[in-house]
């Protein structure tokens, strides 16, 4: 028996100093090492070190030097750095804020910490608990691969968020409708503000330039296969013009103004393949809330992301180029752009149910030499490419109608199960009813190579970057603006 008490003693004395072992407390300069190496952040072990408690010989020196080079840490005084001080949980929330430029937006780092589920308490963080929260931070990071940027987007919401785009490019059917207003705004420089009335002249010609398009498209699933109709009405300058587009699974059609109707598939098909290129279209999304029913998503638009797009259609051969000497890569570097994405979780399955974008591309100095030549330069202070888009998508059992004029001996008639695991076509009929409805043939290709999915965002951005860009590069430039 007074051995069997023995035991339980030695058992209650020993597992408390165990536990206390396994549960050290981290210091400064371990989590540092450990945040910078699971970064791939190479440490810098140049310099000699002013800190006695981090000498120039030690393994810390390198991260110690690299925290401070990156702003993520302080030297507790000039002579003593402080490595083996504890870390507290708001600490590491900091020095992970720093470490990846995250935008909070209002709020402590420690609370977007806990929020993303790197920690839970407030108080001094254990070995392991340091170890969970860089292991966390390092998934997180693979997490928001998708969205770029998007540090403080709670995990629902982007799962939610990737949820809604697959099973909107999975629907077996979806329409779209869309609208979409370009306009410009120009100023004149300070030496050519002399005319009174000049730029009031200047304002209505713009006005004038000013456009108008409006999409409707439809599409359809059976198995793998894909069929899908687009139509585009483009108001301008030079009057309304009409362009309807047909996807006969992987088979294209074009009719401009009710004139007859062209294969379009070899363009088309060639254009369909770069849609790859579009990995981190939309940077720093963020939840906004709820709005009229729907999840409401802000996200930005990424310059370089349409810059590579465009270039790989260029190289492909896609695009034939504008009337003016810049490119429509050239113009998208100096874009800037949000869109607001709605999301309908109301049948249990999220879908993309509405989305809205606002681009602006602004071109000074070498740009404006480069687009429109040294006159322009001289003339304009401000020039200014302004386009708003506003998309709404519904997932009817409907199958597309053809239009009038098109028989296709193996286009659905009837309604089926349809189902599918990938689809970029309405998108791509889409983008090429608008673009071509531009007449601008560098319009077509970047509408065409934007277009991811008619039910995702992508769709949106067709017309803004591809129709406007082309536009505005083509039809400004060659009506001497």
């Amino acid at each position: 028996m007074g051995s069997a008490v023995a035991v339980v003693v030695g058992l209650a004395l020993w597992s408390p100093l165990t536990n206390a072992r396994a549960e050290a407390v981290e210091t400064k300069g371990a989590f540092l090492q450990l945040l910078l190496q699971e970064a791939s952040v190479k440490p810098d072990a140049t310099g000699r070190s002013p800190y006695a408690d981090v000498p120039t010989k030690s393994a810390l020196w390198g991260y110690v030097h690299k925290a401070l080079e990156l702003g993520l840490a302080k030297p507790d005084s000039v002579k003593k750095f402080g490595v083996n001080d504890p870390l507290s949980a708001a600490q590491a929330s900091e020095m992970a804020v720093k470490l990846y430029h995250v935008k909070l937006s209002g709020g402590s780092p420690l609370a977007w910490a806990q929020a993303q589920g790197l920690v839970s308490q407030n108080g001094l963080l254990t070995d392991s608990q340091a170890s969970t929260f860089v292991m966390g931070l390092k998934r997180l990071a693979q997490a928001i691969a998708p969205f770029p940027g998007s540090w403080t987007l709670p995990p629902a919401k982007r799962e939610e968020l990737s949820h809604a785009i697959q099973a909107s490019e999975d629907a077996p059917y979806v329409q779209v409708q869309e609208s979409e207003s370009e306009s410009y705004k120009l100023e004149l420089s300070p030496a050519r503000q002399n005319d009174p009335g000049a730029q009031s002249q200047l304002d209505a010609l713009m006005d004038k330039l000013s456009s108008q398009i409006t999409v409707t498209a439809e599409q359809m699933r059976v198995g793998s296969h894909v069929y899908s109709v687009a139509q585009a009405t483009v108001a301008s300058f030079t009057g309304s013009h009409t362009v309807q587009a047909v996807d006969d699974d992987g088979v294209y059609y074009t009719q401009e103004d009710s004139s007859g109707w062209t294969n379009t598939t070899q363009a088309d098909a060639a254009l369909a393949q770069s849609l790859s290129q579009w990995a981190g279209l939309f940077t720093h999304v963020t939840w906004a809330g709820q709005s009229n029913g729907l999840d409401v998503f802000h996200a930005e638009i990424s310059p370089a992301a349409m810059t590579r797009m465009v270039s790989a259609m260029q190289q492909a051969g896609a695009g034939a180029g504008t009337s003016s000497s810049v490119s429509v890569a050239d113009l998208l570097n100096h874009a800037t752009g949000t869109v607001t994405i709605g999301v309908d979780t109301s049948s249990g399955t999220p879908r993309i149910a509405q989305v809205q974008l606002l681009y602006s591309i602004s071109l000074s100095g070498s740009a404006l030499v480069q687009a429109f030549g040294k006159d322009a330069a001289q003339s304009f202070r401000v020039f200014q490419i302004q386009v708003a888009t506003k998309s709404n998508y519904q997932y009817q059992k409907l199958v597309p109608t053809l239009p009038s004029g098109l028989h296709l001996a193996n286009w659905p008639i009837a309604a089926g199960a349809g189902g599918g695991t990938s689809g970029n076509t309405t998108g791509n009929t889409t983008g090429n009813s608008a673009s071509s409805g531009s007449g601008n043939s560098s319009g077509g290709a970047t509408a065409n190579s934007t277009n991811t999915t008619a039910a995702s965002p992508g769709n949106a951005t067709a017309n803004a970057s591809g129709t406007s860009v082309g536009n505005a590069t083509g039809n400004a430039a060659g009506n001497g603006i």
